[in-house]
């Protein structure tokens, strides 16, 4: 079963009223439209599985292993009460709102890694097969090989969530220190698994960016060029969920 955390009161500020469903349990995004429009995803979609699509369902998972102050999610997005629902009810949720892509979102989503397979098989049971959107960021825990190369399927789209480029960048922007090796040997799986994916760069200093851009292609070479071809930053964004209470 999975553990879907409801929109909570500061998240539902941001969120129009026709885009909630189920009570608040799932969201509708439209990449268009939401953060002012910085977004990609449509056009990488486009380039990598040949479908320009911008309408998600959000399906929001308990947990996380950051404590980001800047996440609009907050920290009753991902730490409030859960309710649970088998990968049928998800993809039942999915095909009732109209949406076109299948967003598995966090807080941390890979913490739950070890089930995506089997939402993806329900998934994969429709013709043709619904989009799968999901984030990465490295530090979850140790992706197994096995895992991550039954993910690899031509409907499926990722994207490593780069939190900061240095130590102290590191710190400031999740509140968690970062385990380099742990974020090179995941990277690394990642790559040999054959998962489409690229990377966003959030709060991340434009010297640091580049620097880590040149780490990657130090380590990996040709093998990460399409990935690094596709990603970009992302500035902070005010939301009305941050504000404080009133």
């Amino acid at each position: 079963m999975w553990k879907v955390v409801p929109l909570c009161s500061a998240q539902l500020r941001d969120v129009r009223p026709e885009d909630i469903l189920y009570g608040g349990d799932f969201r509708l995004c439209d990449t268009y439209r939401g953060g002012g429009g910085y977004d990609q995803f449509p056009q990488i979609c486009k380039k990598r599985l040949g479908r320009r699509l911008h309408k998600q369902l959000v399906v929001q998972l308990y947990g996380c292993n950051l404590a980001c102050p800047y996440c609009y999610v907050t920290q009753a997005g991902i730490w409030g009460a859960y309710k649970e629902y088998s990968s049928e009810q998800l993809v039942e949720a999915f095909l009732a709102s109209g949406a076109e892509v299948f967003h598995l979102m966090g807080g941390a989503p890979a913490i739950h890694l070890n089930s995506w397979p089997e939402l993806l098989d329900v998934l994969d049971k429709q013709t043709p097969p619904p989009v799968f959107h999901s984030d990465f960021l490295l530090t979850e825990r140790r992706y197994e090989p096995k895992v991550l190369t039954s993910i690899a399927r031509p409907n499926v789209l990722c994207v490593i969530s780069v939190k900061g480029t240095t130590k102290q960048e590191y710190v400031t922007n999740t509140g968690r220190t970062l385990d380099w090796t742990l974020f090179w040997d995941n990277f690394g799986a990642l790559l040999d698994s054959g998962i489409q994916f690229y990377l966003t760069f959030t709060a991340c200093s434009p010297e640091g960016v580049s620097m880590l851009r040149s780490e990657i292609m130090a380590r990996f070479g040709r093998q990460a060029v399409h990935v690094l071809e596709d990603s970009f930053e992302i500035a902070l964004i005010s939301y009305k969920a941050l504000d404080e209470e009133t």
